[in-house]
């Protein structure tokens, strides 16, 4: 059954990026410019098709990672609604800077219904999917996009702590981090690597899986480095090389 259901969901997926590719390949082709009226009439029916896939896969990623959560009626729907407004420009076929800002910020209220410790993996999730559908509404040509300026003014507080300050801020998480870039460690092995035990060895670990940096796989319950924690690792070592 869940053989089946990833099929579909792969499938639909694949039928979204083709979409894309489609409605960006249509709006910049000079041609299609003469025939602005058929260009409305398919650009508003591949919308309606990737507005549907991205909100069904934005709610479907919001919802499992607050399953167990007893605020998540609070926040999450708060989420979807201005997602759904984000992405409702690829029927107008257009989108300011302003309006892009405006939306940020209803999304940054939402964000403040998020009080309590578990709540990081939710606010990660719902800072990526943003991410994911300005950068779908820049490859369609709906959004020009923001100079350097605009993009360091609108960068998101929460993330910035989450995604980078959290796991850089303290020396047994950069050690973590780095150990397991060469391979996977047990939780014995990098105690004996930090010289922490229990709780607070623990206490370190949760803070890189809420930031998304590592997680648990295999029998063993091995703790492995994941594509953001070899993002993170490899702008923090070019960086480091750019101020010496």
């Amino acid at each position: 059954m869940e053989d089946a259901w990833a099929a579909e969901l792969a499938a639909l997926r694949a039928e979204i990026e083709a979409l894309r590719a489609e409605v960006g390949r249509c709006i910049n082709a000079p041609e299609s410019r003469k025939s602005s009226g058929a260009l409305d009439t398919f650009r508003k029916q591949a919308a309606d098709a990737i507005i549907a896939g991205e909100l069904t896969q934005a709610k479907e990623t919001l919802r499992a990672q607050a399953e167990n959560c007893p605020a998540k009626e609070q926040c999450l729907p708060q989420f979807e609604k201005t997602l759904a407004v984000l992405l409702g420009s690829l029927k107008t076929g257009s989108i300011s800077a302003e309006e892009i800002t405006k939306i940020r910020r209803e999304y940054e209220e939402a964000q403040k219904l998020c009080q309590y410790e578990h709540c990081t993996g939710c606010l990660l999730e719902a800072d990526k999917l943003f991410a994911a559908h300005t950068k779908l509404l820049k490859s369609a040509g709906v959004y020009a996009g923001d100079s350097l300026d605009e993009q360091i003014q609108e960068l998101s507080d929460a993330a910035v702590v989450a995604w980078i300050g959290e796991p850089l801020a303290n020396v047994i998480r950069v050690k973590i981090l780095k150990s397991l870039a060469s391979e996977p460690k047990s939780f014995a092995e990098l105690g004996k690597l930090t010289g922490l035990r229990g709780g607070n060895l623990l206490f370190h670990l949760e803070k890189l899986l809420a930031a998304g940096m590592i997680l648990q796989k295999g029998e063993r319950k091995e703790y492995v480095l994941t594509g953001r924690g070899h993002e993170l690792l490899g702008t923090a070592a070019v960086l480091m090389e750019k101020i010496g």
